[in-house]
């Protein structure tokens, strides 16, 4: 399943590429154009954001792949793999592009040169924690402007860093809808930056923002954090469940952002039908008329 800030880079992807080719490589394509077929590289994986770059002679064409890395990985076995299937499916040569995103300095990542007997592999490698803040902050589109949370702040603190870009959102965007988009989109980029706090703090002193705490990603990140921190209970039993199986539900959920509450676990816990009445008050450390009260509030069955 794509991570979240995946899922967001593609989202922008028609806005960045031209971007980023231009201002950040240096390269001032003509034209680009969309391959219909996926390429499929192995059950699992898929070759995403792949294009092609049209010249108005033919034999100039190539395509185009852009690879979005958290991990400081060595990327010149996949890109290798890439490569052969992309040139056995379109007999066209392809650009590689690697765009680092990861938290830790870059160092494996950056190794973007493969020579092996008969063959030599290059593709390029952005990393953005290089790139200065200025690059992404002052542009006219908020799709660029978001990524500024990603690249290199110099001197400046990240609180005032996070301002600014909210402050040039609000600028740019004039209606609200629009600017909460990006507002989500921004605390989500922040987690790789573990700026989520600050992110929050500052979107919510503004007079126009999302609400964090009925976000998608929060209810999501709040229900697999309670799901997991209860299955590990249960799996270690009850008497190490209360302490572990609790505890290892807040690490999942602070993760996401989330602040555990008991009536939310219990709630949860009753409705998926598959605790008794005594795990559920030994795990959650609440009394048993508490869960009995709540069970006739929801109108659901209570396993003794």
């Amino acid at each position: 399943m794509p991570n979240d800030y995946d899922k967001i880079i593609k989202e922008n992807f028609e806005e960045l590429i031209p971007y980023l080719l231009r201002d950040i490589l240096g390269m001032d394509l003509p034209k680009l154009e969309d391959l219909k077929d996926k390429q499929q590289v192995t059950i699992e994986r898929e070759m995403d954001n792949l294009k092609k770059v049209v010249h108005e002679n033919p034999e100039d064409d190539y395509g185009l792949h852009w690879e979005i890395q958290s991990a400081d990985e060595d990327m010149c076995s996949r890109n290798l793999l890439y490569y052969g299937l992309f040139y056995q499916r379109y007999n066209l040569p392809l650009e590689q592009i690697v765009i680092y995103v990861g938290e830790s300095p870059a160092k494996n990542i950056l190794i973007s040169n493969l020579e092996i007997k008969g063959l030599t592999l290059k593709f390029t490698v952005i990393d953005l924690r290089n790139i200065p803040k200025d690059v992404f902050l002052h542009s006219d589109k908020p799709e660029i402007v978001i990524l500024a949370i990603l690249s290199d702040f110099g001197s400046a603190q990240p609180e005032s860093v996070v301002r600014q870009i909210l402050e040039h959102l609000l600028k740019l965007i004039g209606r609200v809808p629009r600017l909460k988009k990006y507002q989500k989109q921004l605390h989500v980029l922040s987690r790789l930056r573990k700026l989520s706090a600050i992110t929050k703090k500052e979107i919510n002193t503004m007079p126009i923002h999302y609400e964090i705490e009925t976000d998608e990603l929060y209810l999501e990140g709040q229900e697999k954090g309670i799901k997991q921190g209860i299955e590990q209970g249960i799996e270690q039993g009850i008497e190490k469940g209360i302490e572990k199986g609790i505890e290892k539900g807040i690490e999942k959920g602070i993760e996401k952002g989330i602040e555990k509450k008991s009536l939310e676990a219990a709630t949860l816990m009753l409705q998926m039908q598959k605790y008794s009445l005594t795990e559920i008050t030994l795990i959650l450390g609440v009394s048993r008329k508490f869960i009995l009260e709540l069970a006739a509030e929801l109108g659901v069955a209570v396993i003794e």
